[in-house]
């Protein structure tokens, strides 16, 4: 056995499988005492099933839970605390048994980790990371969806793009600049942006939205995609989804010729959707330039192989720049201005 065999079969993959794990310690170890975190159900229906089963050898010390501290406890010896309180038992505690399987489960261990648990043994789930279910996150998804179907809006970018969408303000978030989104077709993209901005509290942020609004201008031998393409949407359209955001501004119009004219910027993050080689080489070399130090440029279809020509004008110009071009989560491209 592998040393990578060996950590996975040590890991816990479910709340079935940490009861198990703690049954048979408690087994070889009768009279450990443990701290629960978390008091949901399935930790008053452990705690009286232990207790039927094991009997003096299992001794529960308490349960950590600061919404329902001082509620009755599912036995008379294990009182539900709150973490504050929880620590001042500490030295009676041998180990920590954490009953959460949810995204709170890092911040749930993250605590323990800077606390004078952190000698302890704990046991918990060895959670597999999902993005996109953090709360905050699908939070903003959930209400951006039901936005976009309300208005009967046709977007193409998935929810790990947005999430790295999420992610990226987050990290241009204290930058000075505002945000920029070229290729806004019916909106999607940009609703979550405008969306997570208002979630930010970023309202002296202002978000840009450069596009015809009635299909692609022009293309090249490198391009799929065709003139007239993504022709469905009209300016009315995307300002019925967004008017309502007061730091929004339209800029209608092919880009090569209102991006020059606007003399917006500096910018802190910018969202390029365009999927063709000619605006994307234009947008790169006149971005560059108005990026803020740790700005974020993103190139929504980088890796797909039918907008190969986005790709290109990207790797060509910045062959000989000092930033690398990375790949994000959802596949998209992204630089950060130095």
């Amino acid at each position: 056995m592998n040393e990578g065999q060996r950590i996975e079969q040590k890991a816990i993959r479910n709340l079935d499988q940490l009861k198990q794990r703690l049954f048979d310690h408690i087994r070889e170890h009768p009279g450990t005492r443990v701290a629960f975190y978390g008091y949901t159900y399935q930790t008053a229906s452990l705690v009286n099933e232990f207790y039927s089963v094991l009997g003096g050898r299992f001794v529960p010390v308490c349960i950590i839970d600061n919404r329902r501290a001082g509620e009755p406890g599912p036995v008379k010896s294990c009182a539900v605390l709150s973490f504050e309180d929880a620590e001042h038992l500490e030295p009676k505690i041998d180990l920590v048994a954490v009953l959460i399987d949810s995204p709170s489960l890092t911040g749930v261990l993250s605590q323990l980790a800077f606390s004078s648990f952190k000698a302890k043994e704990i046991l918990f789930v060895h959670r597999e990371a999902q993005p996109l279910a953090e709360l905050e996150f699908a939070a903003l998804a959930e209400e951006t969806t039901e936005a976009l179907n309300r208005h009967g809006s046709v977007w193409y970018t998935e929810e790990k793009n947005w999430y790295c969408c999420y992610q990226y303000l987050k990290q241009a978030a204290t930058l000075e600049g505002d945000v920029a989104e070229f290729g806004v077709f019916q909106g999607g993209s940009a609703y979550f942006f405008a969306k997570a901005m208002q979630h930010f509290g970023l309202d002296e942020k202002l978000l840009f939205l450069y596009d015809t609004f009635n299909g692609i201008p022009q293309s090249s031998a490198l391009d799929l995609v065709d003139v007239n393409d993504f022709s469905g949407n009209s300016l009315d359209r995307v300002k019925n989804l967004l008017g309502h955001f007061n730091n929004v501004r339209f800029i209608p119009g092919d880009v090569t010729t209102t991006f020059l004219a606007s003399g917006e910027g500096p910018f802190c993050l910018v969202h390029v959707d365009c999927d063709q080689f000619e605006v994307t080489r234009f947008l790169c070399e006149q971005l560059y330039p108005r990026m803020v130090p740790g700005g974020i440029l993103m190139f929504q279809n980088y890796s797909f192989g039918a907008t190969l020509g986005e790709r290109i004008a990207v790797d060509h110009f910045f062959q000989d720049k000092p930033e690398a071009v990375l790949l994000g989560y959802d596949g998209a491209a992204f630089v950060i201005k130095q």
